[in-house]
């Protein structure tokens, strides 16, 4: 579960978890070279996903389709094939559960109704064959890119939001608009219709990724290896 819905003031339970993540989110925006990373990772020649994630195939808003699934496992994931034929069959369970969840919805001005919509179809992905919370985050960010944030091992370690509050912690730190800017300030040439929210994962994950391209990627643009994390002061 990623998000239970709340009263009208629903980002309001826990201030120091979104100042924390706005502290952490600036740490990798101060890495120097970061830019390059984000550079190197939406080049068209690289061994990156890069924009073909958002890109690539057919995308409806509403519907599932095969090009969704591809555009996915450029994300370093793999579909068992009881999940992809579940999803192939129950086509009407998702383009409803899509329906529900807005396109034009930036994260941070998201209502707690659109989040729990949200929610609904991440839990029934997640509890699908060999899918899991991450898969599942991987597919909802290629259809609503704008919305859901990708949120896998390496988000989780870096940001460290409290435990299942990713969405709602995340959101409430990116209603800050300096914070916004300085993320956006991270978009290269040709990655003009990338989220925010992915130009973030990227920044987040080709900076402290232990992968081999990204491990490859830091040392061709002259990063340094990410040292553990710092407890934060505020």
């Amino acid at each position: 579960m990623i998000y239970i819905a709340r009263p009208p003031m629903w980002h309001a339970f826990a201030v120091q978890a979104e100042d924390l993540v706005r502290v952490r989110i600036r740490d990798v925006l101060a890495v120097p070279g970061v830019d390059g990373l984000v550079a190197t990772y939406f080049h068209p020649d690289g061994p990156f996903a890069g924009t073909s994630f958002d890109l690539l195939g057919e995308n409806p808003p509403d519907l599932l389709t095969l090009d969704d699934l591809l555009a996915t496992t450029l994300l370093d994931i793999s579909w068992r094939p009881l999940a992809i034929r579940t999803l192939l069959a129950d086509t009407g369970h998702i383009t409803a559960g899509l329906a529900a969840i807005p396109t034009d919805l930036e994260l941070w001005n998201a209502n707690p109704g659109a989040l729990q919509s949200a929610t609904v179809l991440h839990q029934w992905l997640d509890d699908l064959p060999g899918v899991g919370p991450v898969i599942a985050s991987k597919l909802l960010a290629r259809k609503r890119p704008r919305l859901v944030p990708i949120h896998d091992d390496v988000v989780l370690r870096v940001l460290a939001p409290p435990e299942n509050k990713f969405w709602v912690t995340l959101a409430a730190a990116l209603t800050e608009s300096a914070l916004r800017h300085e993320i956006e300030a991270l978009r290269p040439a040709g990655a003009d219709s990338i989220s925010l929210l992915r130009l973030l994962d990227v920044a987040i994950w080709t900076s402290h990724s232990r992968s081999r391209n990204a491990r490859n990627a830091r040392s061709a643009v002259g990063v340094p290896e990410p040292s553990p994390p710092s407890p934060v002061k505020l």
